[in-house]
């Protein structure tokens, strides 16, 4: 006899594990921006040049993120957005105002 397949979506969800899953995920997002930020200041980075290195290492923690999850995002947050895009508008002004800082810092002073 076949066991009956079961559906992700039917799974009962743990929500201190979900809870946990989107703060780590938080941390390391803002880390990212945090450290893309620093990259791109003290490069000199300017103008798109700058917002570029922002989006390479947004997209290098989404592709070790998927990577970890063996691509199985379902399993760990409640949708893929929430997984790759989530918090995207908050770590970007995190990294604006670090790069200004940092740039400022090495490049003006």
């Amino acid at each position: 006899m076949e066991e009956p397949k079961v559906e992700l979506d039917d799974l009962e969800v743990n929500q201190e594990r979900l809870k946990q899953n989107t703060n780590q995920l938080k941390n390391l997002r803002v880390y990212g921006s945090l450290n893309a930020g620093m990259i791109a200041g003290i490069l000199g980075m300017d103008g798109w040049i700058g917002m570029g290195i922002y989006v390479v290492v947004f997209l290098i923690v989404s592709a070790c993120l998927a990577i970890k999850m063996n691509f199985r995002v379902k399993e760990y947050f409640k949708s893929s957005y929430d997984a790759y895009y989530s918090g995207i508008g908050t770590d970007l002004l995190l990294f604006l105002m670090i790069w200004v800082i940092f740039h400022n810092i090495v490049n003006i002073l």
